[in-house]
């Protein structure tokens, strides 16, 4: 899932404070859109590890098993993935939501087998589709997926995530626009509620006001977290910044900006 202040609040925020700083007309209310160009996406590190005639994938608080046999094994909630062997050495991936094809993937490997490039094709729930082309530069291992790998390039094109924030008071809501999913949540650091046709059942956010123009995000599934972000709005408003990172690799932070359309 992707991310999200010009008047005088303390620098923490009790709930009171939180209704008259961000008020209908919040610098945070409005439709946004993230600017490829400046965002950066690489740095985070995923292991995947031989088990059994399988696979084990591990990105820190998400960890699945699989296997490249053409069956379906879960990822978490509705998630699942089949994934096939292709006679050049690679693999071609597909990830479902109850049952319903999301994301198909090829993943190829250079001669030296140092980097893997795996190219995406992704349809939203609303029809929209974009293709991404993520570079991995293995870390750890020698040959196929077995290994410890670092995200070193991406690469997006086709429709760019667009999503509508509105404060009111002393809550907060975003449609992600194209993924038909919304976050509704108050603005003092407890649960909120996210809805959509691909939220595993058990998922919540929160938002809590760090101060004038910054928010703390962080996203739950069943009760633990699994993600943290700070959001972070320009001077002028017409921008934010959100800086993310799994829960435990606090050191491999992503940077997205967000422009006010």
């Amino acid at each position: 899932m992707k991310k999200l202040m010009v008047c005088a609040c303390a620098a923490v925020l009790s709930i009171a404070a939180v209704s008259p700083c961000f008020a209908a007309d919040s610098p945070w209310s409005g439709t946004w859109k993230e600017n490829v160009e400046k965002s950066k996406l690489t740095g985070s590190t995923v292991t995947i590890t031989a088990k059994a005639a399988g696979y084990h994938f591990s990105n820190g608080p998400t960890q699945y098993d699989f296997a490249c046999d053409g069956k379906s094994y879960l990822m978490q909630g509705t998630e699942t993935l089949t994934c096939k062997a292709t006679p050049d050495g690679g693999f071609d991936f597909v990830m479902s939501y109850s049952g319903a094809e999301a994301i198909k993937q090829r993943r190829s490997f250079s001669p030296d087998g140092k980097l893997m490039t795996m190219t995406s094709t992704s349809v939203a729930p609303d029809g929209t589709s974009s293709t991404t082309v993520l570079v991995r530069e293995r870390k750890s291992g020698t040959t196929g997926m077995v290994g410890e790998w670092v995200n070193a390039k991406d690469t997006e094109s086709g429709t760019v995530p667009q999503h509508k924030t509105t404060v009111t008071g002393d809550m907060i809501r975003i449609d992600y626009l194209h993924q038909q999913t919304v976050v509704d949540a108050k603005l003092d650091g407890s649960d909120g509620k996210v809805t959509g046709p691909r939220i595993p059942p058990g998922a919540s956010a929160t938002f809590k006001a760090m101060g004038a123009n910054k928010l703390m995000y962080t996203q739950k599934l069943d009760g633990k977290v699994r993600s943290e972000a700070t959001w972070t709005l320009s001077p002028d408003g017409k921008s934010y910044t959100s800086v993310s990172w799994l829960t435990g690799k606090e050191s491999e932070k992503t940077t997205v900006v967000f422009e006010k359309q």
